[in-house]
């Protein structure tokens, strides 16, 4: 079966879920010693709005350990319930406010002109090329992808989007992301497992890679993230 046809599968099997419900998971480390781990077990009407959220996460924060945990039950209003689809996506888009309306940011950049629109384009096409599909006996399915073979240009644009999302906002998990961005060498896997009846059941994120300080020393970190469906 080619990655389009799962791809269309698995969308449409997805959508017309009315609760989700799992658990995502995520651990850094560097020089094999954990700067933090990060958990949320959720459960989601799609349909309602109704959100169950419970989190724990611990993070060293140069020397200082926080820890938070939190158990809530909400209701998302508006658009976000009444077209849940489009609400996720939009979550999923952050806006970034040094970015006028002509495309340009604050510096004089271009962001969003047509080399913008077609570096995306080349991106998508790239990481559509390089998935690959494994097929199982019992019809289940795992997409496999490994973002280190993209092309230096690609990489780019990739680390820019990634740099976007990293901005400070005082939430010590953005320190993991921050770390992502100034990697050397990095190498970046996805993985995600699909059963027969075309659910995703597991999502894993795998990164790696070497990071100097000021004082030019190597340091390897990691990155890992699993989200799991039920």
């Amino acid at each position: 079966m080619s990655k389009l046809k799962i791809m269309y599968d698995v969308i449409n099997t997805m959508k017309e879920k009315e609760v989700v419900r799992g658990t995502f998971k995520a651990v850094g480390m560097k020089d094999q010693v954990e700067l933090g781990h990060f958990s949320n077990e959720f459960e989601k009407n799609l349909t309602s709005g109704e959100t169950k959220v419970k989190i724990s996460a611990e993070f060293d924060c140069e020397g200082k350990k926080l820890k938070h945990e939190s158990q809530s039950e909400f209701k998302m209003q508006g658009c976000c319930s009444s077209h849940q689809h489009h609400g996720f996506l939009k979550h999923m888009h952050h806006h970034n406010p040094h970015t006028r309306l002509d495309g340009q940011t604050q510096d004089g950049h271009k962001c969003c002109g047509i080399k913008g629109k077609l570096s995306r384009v080349a991106f998508m096409l790239n990481v559509l090329h390089q998935i690959k599909v494994d097929e199982k006996e019992d019809k289940s399915v795992i997409l496999s992808l490994d973002l280190t073979e993209m092309p230096e240009e690609l990489k780019k644009v990739f680390h820019a989007k990634m740099s976007l999302k990293a901005m400070p906002e005082n939430h010590p998990h953005h320190d993991f992301m921050k770390e992502c961005c100034t990697l050397r060498d990095a190498k970046l896997s996805i993985n995600v497992w699909i059963n027969k009846a075309k659910e995703v059941e597991k999502v894993l994120v795998t990164v790696e890679g070497n990071q100097g300080d000021g004082l030019k020393e190597n340091h390897e970190f990691s990155l890992k993230a699993e989200l799991l469906l039920a």
